[in-house]
């Protein structure tokens, strides 16, 4: 599976959720599976799954709504926990990532997922 980095220098891969395309961001940072805009999953119609306590980057806990939606990444195609946002970006998270190898050329400006 192959991605870019766009002008904002953000490394991106395409994938599709309840057979909508997008690009999502890959978040590092992100240790669950996805994370879309309300607005965008009002639309893909997503199950909710349950309401779990999350860990934000400066150490603040939150509830937060867990939906399931089936994703296809790459050539793999399964059930993906979603978590919403304010923002207008799609984040890809580390455990969507979880059994694969990420390379970020950020000269080439190419991603490679194996």
């Amino acid at each position: 599976m192959r991605g870019y980095i766009d002008s904002y220098g953000q490394p991106k891969v395409n994938l599709a959720i309840n057979g909508l395309t997008m690009d999502a961001i890959i978040d590092t940072g992100f240790d669950s599976d996805l994370c879309l805009p309300i607005q965008l999953a009002i639309q893909l119609g997503l199950r909710l799954k349950e309401i779990a306590t999350v860990e934000l980057a400066d150490g603040t806990r939150k509830r937060e709504l867990v939906f399931i939606g089936s994703v296809k990444f790459g050539d793999e195609l399964k059930d993906a926990r979603i978590m919403l946002t304010e923002s207008e970006d799609a984040l890809i998270g580390t455990r969507m990532l979880s059994g694969h190898i990420l390379k970020i050329d950020f000269i080439r400006k190419e991603i490679e997922i194996e």
